[in-house]
């Protein structure tokens, strides 16, 4: 019976044709951070991370809850981690093995998100 739901679900996927974005190369990484995401920095060539901190346990939720928009209209989906009054993002693209446009989308997003002052954000240096 399990090997049977195994298959439908393995059909059904399969069916949809779900596109995995294009990785990209290591000179366009490099090109992008410099340009886009300078405070940013690449994981083993395979994740963009940044760390942001705030005054407080409830700024860090309200940066995180501005994510969601722009998360769920690219469909991608940074990895959170939260400490008080820090947020701590890790993206990759897996289904693609490293790097795509979808990982710089979001991460675009989360860098122009504001702190309650207006002021813009920047990633906190060897955090993580």
């Amino acid at each position: 019976m399990i090997g049977v739901g195994l298959g439908v679900g393995l059909g059904l996927n399969a069916s949809r044709a779900i596109a995995v974005p294009e990785l990209l190369s290591g000179d366009v990484i490099l090109a992008r951070l410099r340009d886009d995401l300078p405070d940013w920095r690449v994981i083993n060539g395979q994740s963009l991370a940044c760390t942001y901190q705030f005054d407080n346990f409830v700024e860090a939720i309200a940066f995180v809850n501005r994510l969601v928009e722009p998360a769920e209209a690219a469909a991608h989906h940074p990895d959170l981690t939260i400490n008080y009054n820090r947020v701590a993002l890790l993206l990759s693209t897996h289904d693609a093995g490293g790097l795509t446009e979808l990982d710089f989308r979001v991460a675009q997003a989360a860098r122009a998100a504001t702190n309650p002052d207006g002021q813009p954000l920047t990633c906190l240096s060897n955090a993580l």
